[in-house]
């Protein structure tokens, strides 16, 4: 039986993971006018937080059902930006604890997954969210640092330590991103705890995710790099859940998050941004060569609206649906 998630409203236990550089305020609008249930936000740092970072600030703004995702390793910096900046808003319905970013800056400093190798830090940040949030707090893991020896001591030490639920990245910090996740241990996980348990690796089709949460063995998914280029996988799950979710042309979907890149960052950052968006959306099409040779030409509003109309220009029919995804992505 599935675990329900610690929120007032039941939701499709599906998230938008977290990826820096990509899933900003302007994906995550996209990715849920196209079904998806719940999101993470880029990771915030506390640190920043606490000193009243008006640009850290910013990378937390929120659209639709979504959790924020904290770092740090410094205990008084989470005391400080929760009770300041956090506890106070109303716009996301949790917290989410970063032990799980393997980022070279990151681990150097001794956040994120850095951290998968002192159980008592761990326990004592947790307890200290837990103390003073005022919403679930949740924590987002990995498998160990080198090795996923100590993987369920790792999360046994999370759920003892008070968080509400936790999200399970199927590889090491020395993994990256290589090789396969390891859902076996993933599962393991799941079994040997009694809090809801998402996992999150591989992910790459609907059907995956389905199948996933079909099997009994997980209570969520969590998508990261699948739904770059596109978050029409949102879509698939959610009709295939029983949601009524229209189709939407890919046309519509590239130069709306286009617009709202625009909108959140200006021109300048926005083309800059947009040209890897748009080199996971033109992925597999007709003149996507062409366009991806032509990026560093892209310099204006203007330019990246004329390599929107090359790439739409011949096309037959850019609209989503289940059964062919060819002309999609």
């Amino acid at each position: 039986m599935r675990r329900i998630l610690p929120f007032d409203k039941e939701y499709i236990p599906v998230f938008l993971a977290p990826m820096a550089g990509y899933t900003d305020w302007s994906f995550r609008t996209i990715a849920f006018s196209l079904g998806l249930p719940l999101a993470v936000s880029e990771m915030v740092s506390v640190k920043a937080l606490s000193y009243d970072d008006k640009k850290t600030m910013a990378i937390s703004r929120t659209e639709g059902p979504t959790g924020i995702q904290i770092f740090g390793h410094e205990e008084e910096a989470f005391v400080k930006a929760i009770e300041t900046h956090l506890n106070p808003r109303q716009d996301f319905l949790w917290l989410d604890i970063n032990f799980g970013c393997p980022a070279p800056k990151i681990v150097k400093n001794k956040d994120g997954s850095f951290l998968l190798q002192d159980l008592e830090k761990i326990d004592s940040i947790i307890r200290t969210c837990k103390k003073i949030s005022n919403r679930p707090v949740s924590a987002k893991m990995r498998l160990g640092f080198k090795d996923s020896t100590k993987a369920l001591d790792i999360a046994k030490t999370m759920e003892d330590a008070g968080v509400d639920f936790l999200t399970v990245h199927g590889r090491t910090r020395d993994m990256y991103y290589s090789g396969k996740a390891d859902w076996e241990t993933i599962f393991a996980i799941r079994e040997s705890l009694s809090i809801p348990v998402i996992g999150n690796g591989d992910i790459e089709k609907a059907e995956d995710a389905i199948a996933l949460l079909e099997s009994g063995r997980i209570d969520g998914v969590a998508i990261g790099r699948g739904a770059l280029g596109n978050p029409f996988i949102f879509s698939q799950i959610a009709r295939a859940m029983g949601q009524n979710v229209e189709d939407t042309p890919l046309e519509e979907v590239v130069r709306r998050h286009f617009h709202l890149l625009l909108e959140e960052k200006g021109e300048r950052r926005a083309v800059n941004d947009f040209k890897k968006h748009l080199i996971k959306y033109v992925k597999h099409r007709e003149r996507a060569t062409e366009i991806r040779k032509s990026l560093g030409e892209l310099r204006s509003k203007e330019d990246m609206q004329q390599a929107f109309d090359r790439l739409f220009d011949k096309v037959e029919s850019s609209v989503y649906n289940k059964t062919n995804t060819t002309n999609i992505i």
